[in-house]
């Protein structure tokens, strides 16, 4: 019983899975469609699928494939390292090389939001290194450029140039010509901090030539602001202004950063009155978190410079106090990330628990079908054999009684020739003969016995309290008809005969006196009161005149075909 109620429970938790998985399913396909278009209703989306680690692994690596795409384009945190773990394990088994390639980016990241770099290291490299030999040129553009960054974030600046050049020949064999020259890009920053100027200018022109034909506006306005960042490096202020400038005009999205670029450049310079002018323009909504406080400390630079001290500390102080508001903010969000961490973990723990646990449930429940299976089996073959045997030994008496008729008819024949009266061996035949009828009539109603029709049959009758549901039906009527016709098959002739006039309700009577049973478990298969029954046996054996012997209905019909 405790068996039954877990398969049942293991039916009612699949049930709404699988429900769970088509919800999520419908919604990926929604978010699927979004994702180059509107990446902001994609990650919607994706963050409305509740608990997506319930999810079975293949919807459940999709979900991390479709976030960390949405992540990528918003510039979001990618989902947590235990999800792209495993994601990027299922991807190794069924995935694609590219899918895996692009599950390792996303894991390396992940690591590298964590501050883990060995790890985001090791797995970059690995994604790296297939993405190479699949020849997957665009994905390992991207890997390079990424792990770029981790050598700039460890300050290892020929490695991290070294990675944007490998970046840039990744891009360019892939024809992605604007990631190239962000690649280009990339590349003359860490120029200049080796001041190779020169070089660093001829790799940005290059760079805002290329977005220039693309007409990329976007990228046309990051390559701007980075060729004002190099002209400003080697003190050409007019073209690093007209540069910035530039940058205005093709993104005015969030103007904030390019306006402290402008100030920051007259500061640098000595021209203070216009780094405060372009100082103060940059008060105004960015997405850069770092923006407000910088935008402060050059005001204090500005200020400090200029000998106006009382306006110079007030600034730092500001400058203090947004540093410390970014930092409880960030405090804030790591000990939500953090609550978010520890309920995915119970999360995932109780998942792995619960699908242990149908493990051991499934596999018992496996066990004992296949246990239950070889017992019914044991049973079915015992089961067999005995008829078989039965069988063996009923067509041994039927040949033993048509030999002692043979021989009986021989003799009196012989007799009837002599004229002579009957001889007591005869009599001895006759009397043999009787016996081994009765051994056949016997045999054949012990083999019905072991049939499977009949053990059906009689399991009907423990469900007593459903009179009305286990009665036979017409076609239950015929298999028992046709089975008991086929171990004896006289009796269905003198049944169609009927010498005696039996009525229908006396012939399923007799039929029903093959299977051995009591008054109430014939009630049972006839659907009436055991006081019809009794009335029903006693006008049949008043027809077959069984009123005062102790032979059976059965035994009767069996012997009237013999």
């Amino acid at each position: 019983m405790k068996n039954t109620w877990l398969l049942i429970l293991l039916f009612i938790c699949s049930f709404f899975s699988c429900r769970n998985d088509r919800v999520a399913h419908d919604l990926m396909n929604r978010a699927e469609g979004f994702i180059e278009a509107d990446p902001d209703s994609a990650y919607t989306l994706l963050n409305s699928i509740e608990v997506p680690d319930n999810l079975n692994d293949r919807q459940f690596a999709r979900w991390c494939m479709l976030y960390g795409q949405a992540a990528d384009k918003l510039f979001k945190d990618m989902p947590y390292v235990i999800q792209l773990n495993r994601a990027l394990h299922w991807y190794k088994k069924h995935g694609t090389p590219e899918q895996q390639a692009w599950m390792g980016l996303y894991l390396g990241r992940s690591y590298m939001e964590d501050k883990l770099f060995i790890p985001a290291t090791e797995v970059y490299s690995e994604a790296l290194d297939l993405a190479k030999e699949k020849h997957l040129y665009n994905v390992a553009g991207y890997i390079c450029s990424y792990m770029a960054d981790l050598y700039e974030y460890t300050g290892q600046v020929s490695e991290e140039r070294r990675k944007f050049e490998e970046a840039a020949e990744f891009f360019k064999k892939a024809r992605n010509e604007r990631s190239f020259a962000f690649a280009l890009r990339d590349i003359s920053k860490t120029c200049v901090f080796d001041d190779s100027t020169s070089l660093a200018l001829a790799l940005m022109l290059k760079a805002d030539s290329i977005v220039t034909t693309l007409n990329d506006l976007v990228g046309m306005a990051s390559i701007a602001n980075g060729l004002g960042n190099v002209y400003a490096s080697i003190g050409e202020i007019e073209k690093a202004k007209s540069c910035y400038q530039r940058s205005f005009s093709y993104d005015t999205t969030d103007l904030a950063p390019h306006y402290l670029a402008l100030s920051s450049l007259y500061y640098s310079n000595d021209i203070l009155d216009s780094a405060r002018y372009y100082q103060e323009k940059a008060d105004c909504p960015t997405d850069n978190l770092y923006t407000p406080s910088d935008r402060l400390y050059m005001g204090y630079l500005i200020e400090k410079e200029a000998n106006d001290i009382p306006k110079a500390f007030q600034y730092l102080e500001q400058f203090y106090e947004a540093k410390d508001s970014l930092y409880d903010e960030q405090k804030q969000v790591d000990i939500v990330d953090a609550e978010k961490r520890h309920n995915l973990f119970t999360v995932v723990k109780k998942n792995r628990k619960l699908q242990t646990d149908m493990y051991i449930v499934s596999s018992v429940a496996i066990f004992i079908c296949l246990v239950l299976c070889v017992l019914y089996q044991a049973r079915d073959r015992r089961r067999l054999n005995k008829i078989n045997k039965q069988q063996l030994v009923l067509d041994e008496k039927e040949y033993q009684l048509t030999e002692l008729r043979n021989e009986i008819r021989e003799k009196e024949a012989v007799q009837k020739e002599k004229g002579e009266t009957e001889h007591e061996d005869v009599e001895l035949i006759r009397n043999k003969i009787s016996q081994v009828q009765k051994e056949v009539i016997a045999l054949k109603c012990d083999k019905l016995q072991y049939s499977s029709l009949f053990k059906q049959i009689k399991d009907r009758c423990q469900k007593g309290h459903l009179k009305d549901m286990q009665a036979l039906s017409k076609k239950d009527w015929d298999s028992l008809i046709a089975l008991i016709d086929s171990a004896c098959p006289n009796v269905l002739t003198f049944i169609c005969n009927n010498p005696l006039g039996l009525t229908k309700a006396e012939i399923e009577i007799c039929y029903l006196s093959f299977l051995g049973l009591g008054l109430n478990e014939e009630a049972i298969l006839l659907g009436i009161n055991t006081d019809s029954v009794n009335k029903r046996r006693l006008r049949t054996r008043q027809k077959l005149n069984l009123v005062n012997t102790k032979t059976g209905i059965n035994e009767f019909l069996i012997s009237q075909t013999l």
